[in-house]
């Protein structure tokens, strides 16, 4: 057998092999991206695949965070956010009804997330305010904005109500902006979803400083003390998106 095909073929059973081991049933967008399932990278829904082999739809982002793809595992509005349903951690289940997407109350199950989070490649989670499905990049300005590394946050899932000191790569509150800064970060449990207080934070790890707090300030979940100018939770109808992803 000649060399060069030998060597094709060769390419073309090492692609096989990655088709069937995966069996074209992604875990997560950024396995979509890998296994080339999307259509020249546009956002929009998707159909992935928990642990055990059963199908969802969520919707995958590659655009708004150049190098990154996400998948949503939680939309909320401000009205939503603040019920007792979905004010837990996410290490306890509490699942939106509806197989597709509503963006004003979304959230998988807990076995769906941790199935999406132990995907070869997950290794971030973030937040964005009022994600935009109509626009490119999800409307996303980083205005308002959270991004932490699971290797920094080993809590994700754990609800067991503490603040911990967690080295976040990049926050955004109300256009006021830090960087790999040590912030405390609530996991959350049965009764609280997991938050960034703001006002917390100007007391603990590097004592960050917003101008403008408001007592007990409560950013990106739970939402009992809100702050109107943060964009998450200036109307009853402002939205949340948790997200899981990582680089491609």
């Amino acid at each position: 057998m000649p060399v060069r095909l030998f060597t094709a073929l060769l390419a073309l059973v090492n692609v096989l092999h990655t088709i069937e081991s995966a069996n074209l049933n992604p875990k997560s967008c950024l396995q979509a991206k890998q296994l080339h399932l999307t259509n020249d990278d546009t956002n929009g829904y998707f159909l992935l695949y928990d642990d055990l082999r059963r199908p969802f739809t969520s919707y995958c982002d590659f655009k708004s965070d150049p190098g990154f793809v996400w998948t949503l595992i939680e939309s909320l509005s401000l009205s939503n956010g603040k019920s007792t349903k979905y004010r837990k951690s996410f290490n306890h289940d509490a699942p939106s009804p509806g197989c597709t997407p509503n963006w004003l109350e979304y959230r998988l199950s807990t076995s769906r997330m941790k199935s999406i989070k132990n995907t070869p490649g997950s290794t971030h989670y973030r937040v964005t305010c009022n994600y935009n499905t109509e626009s490119k990049n999800g409307g996303i300005d980083h205005r308002d904005y959270l991004r932490v590394s699971f290797c920094a946050d080993s809590h994700f899932f754990h609800g067991t109500a503490k603040n911990y000191c967690t080295r976040i790569e990049y926050i955004n509150i109300r256009g006021y902006i830090c960087r790999q800064c040590n912030m405390p970060i609530w996991d959350g449990h049965y009764g609280t979803h997991k938050v960034f207080n703001v006002y917390v934070a100007s007391r603990l790890c590097d004592k960050w400083m917003v101008p403008n707090t408001v007592y007990s300030e409560e950013t990106f979940g739970h939402y009992n003390h809100v702050n109107p100018k943060f964009s998450c939770s200036n109307s009853s109808t402002s939205i949340t998106n948790w997200w899981i992803g990582g680089y491609y």
